[in-house]
């Protein structure tokens, strides 16, 4: 897969913006809130131009430190998760299905997204290497 060099505290920035923003939307019950940083997450996925948290702090602090090697396949693929995890609370919320339990899971997602840039335990991450691993061909 293609190799790009990424700042590591830039990604640790993104998704402590994305974790932020997803608490103060469960905390003040904003569906639109949600829905936006789904879109940012989205956006995220597509390129990692996109990535308005990401391009804002490698703008700042790009003296700072020095890029690493990750996969592309795997920064889309844990983008476009947190994306798609978000977008089905969105719609649980905007549907007005099982609002509560919809809270609770962004609240769940919110957690996962503050494990992955805190600790740097990513689900999607694993998610991927399971994949890619069923998926290569021998």
């Amino acid at each position: 897969m293609r190799q790009c060099l990424i700042y590591n505290g830039s990604l640790k920035f993104s998704r402590a913006t994305y974790g932020v923003l997803l608490l103060v939307a469960i905390l003040i019950h904003s569906q639109w809130l949600v829905l936006a940083v789904a879109i940012l997450t989205i956006l995220g996925a597509v390129s990692l131009k996109l990535n308005i948290p990401y391009q804002f702090h490698v703008l700042i602090f790009k003296k700072n430190s020095a890029p690493i090697h990750k996969e592309l396949g795997e920064l889309n693929f844990v983008a476009g998760a947190t994306g798609l995890l978000l977008f089905v609370g969105f719609g649980f919320l905007y549907f007005n299905k099982f609002v509560d339990a919809a809270w609770v899971y962004l609240l769940i997602v919110d957690m996962m997204i503050f494990l992955a840039c805190f600790v740097g335990f990513c689900v999607a991450t694993l998610m991927y290497v399971f994949f890619k691993k069923l998926f290569s061909k021998k």
